[in-house]
């Protein structure tokens, strides 16, 4: 890949990362049905696993995301598919709750994949680097 080539991608793949916490946060299901693969692998901290409709019912009815920060991102880009690291923090509560929100620093690897023309997310790993969180009743 050219350097120029490197440079578009890796702008089109940030901008879509930063689209994907944004409708986390707006729990925004239709622009999260484009940016997820429906054969999705979301892997939460606690190594708990779901597929792209189970992490969408997890989204809309169990957590509320608050605030969805990266930091660090990276990109390894192969051809139509990128690996993207970095740091992440989710500040979030139990949907319904009125507790403190709960603040989960980790490290994610994410697998994006470029299908036709567009990209989506088809895996996605978070470790935790602080304080493991709370588990969420499932």
């Amino acid at each position: 890949m050219t350097p120029d080539l490197d440079n578009s991608v890796t702008a089109e793949l940030l901008a879509l990362e930063q689209r994907r916490c944004e409708a986390i946060v707006a729990c925004d299901e239709a622009s999260l049905r484009e940016l997820l693969a429906p054969n999705l692998v979301h892997v939460h901290t606690r190594g708990n696993q779901d597929s792209l409709e189970s992490y969408l019912l997890y989204l809309k009815g169990k957590v509320e995301i608050v605030k969805l920060e990266r930091r660090d991102i990276k990109l390894a880009i192969y051809d139509n598919l990128v690996v993207m690291t970095g740091g992440q923090i989710n500040t979030a509560r139990l949907r319904g709750s009125d507790d403190e929100p709960t603040k989960v620093e980790s490290q994610v690897m994410q697998v994006w994949v470029k299908g036709g023309r567009h990209w989506q997310l088809v895996a996605f790993q978070a470790t935790p680097t602080g304080t493991l969180p709370s588990p969420v009743p499932r």
